[in-house]
């Protein structure tokens, strides 16, 4: 009984802290976002969470809701399985350079992260801004494009590394070779899920005290499942296009402000 109570208590505390409600906030939104568009959790989450978290405590917060989100992700588009036999070889060199390298997020200065963050998120948002056509109107070959699936992967793992962002320049790819939306959902489930792992068990190699954030990460499943089922229900309701129109702004103006942020802290 002594022991059930003061694990409540645990509990309590940890979501009213002002990280935990910061988490709960960060997390909620991300789902919100990923329900209405398919993506969005780490790149919505991040961002609001650096500014009271360092990055490799919100690596290991969200290493839960993320893979949790994507498995589900990848068990609603399984019939379209096929699509990792052209793309194992993106994510396993991403997957691999992120468990070599993620080490190097707990090692650099915060600051550095941070202005990092912000130009990753920025450039995500402003490329996400140009209508799809744009990537899918390709002036490259297939041939070349095939050749571009390691390279990708392993520009995607270094950045990774760094910023926990490791969807650019891969989703754009992606985007490029016109893969069909349900063998994208299939195929980002995986990428997504697989990157994340790398980077939880990366900084647990290189000394970061993952297991602290556990409680944290596995209380957060509960808004992860709401937020993403709040998504889904707002985008029957909700111009796709203005939605997303909105999102980027918000990102772009979020990337902006780490930038700043951690240019002016190290002045």
């Amino acid at each position: 009984m002594a022991a059930t109570t003061e694990w409540a208590a645990m509990v309590i505390d940890s979501l009213l802290s002002a990280d935990g409600l910061a988490v709960l906030m960060a997390v909620l939104l991300g789902c919100f976002v990923k329900g209405a568009l398919g993506f969005g959790l780490p790149l919505i989450a991040t961002p609001i969470m650096l500014f009271v978290l360092p990055l490799p405590e919100i690596v290991a917060i969200l290493a839960l809701p993320i893979t949790i989100a994507n498995i589900q992700q990848i068990w609603l588009n399984r019939k379209q399985w096929r699509i990792l036999r052209q793309f194992w070889p993106l994510i396993t060199s991403s997957t691999l350079v992120m468990l070599v390298g993620a080490p190097l997020m707990v090692a650099i200065d915060s600051r550095l992260l941070g202005i990092l963050i912000g130009l990753m998120i920025a450039l995500h948002a402003i490329l996400s801004s140009f209508p799809r056509g744009q990537f899918q109107n390709r002036s490259l070959s297939s041939k070349t494009m095939n050749h571009l699936i390691i390279p990708a992967g392993i520009v995607s793992g270094i950045l990774g590394s760094l910023t926990a962002m490791y969807s650019f320049p891969s989703i754009q790819l992606f985007m490029m070779m016109q893969i069909k939306k349900d063998e994208l959902a299939m195929l980002l489930g995986v990428f997504l899920s697989f990157g994340y792992v790398a980077l939880w068990l990366g900084i647990s190699h290189a000394g970061f005290p993952v297991g602290d954030n556990l409680l944290l990460s596995a209380l957060m499943l509960i808004p992860t499942v709401a937020g993403q089922q709040a998504g889904h229900m707002a985008r029957r309701r909700i111009s796709e296009t203005t939605f997303r129109h909105i999102v980027h702004f918000a990102l772009a103006c979020a990337g902006f402000t780490l930038m700043i942020r951690g240019i002016t802290s190290l002045t």
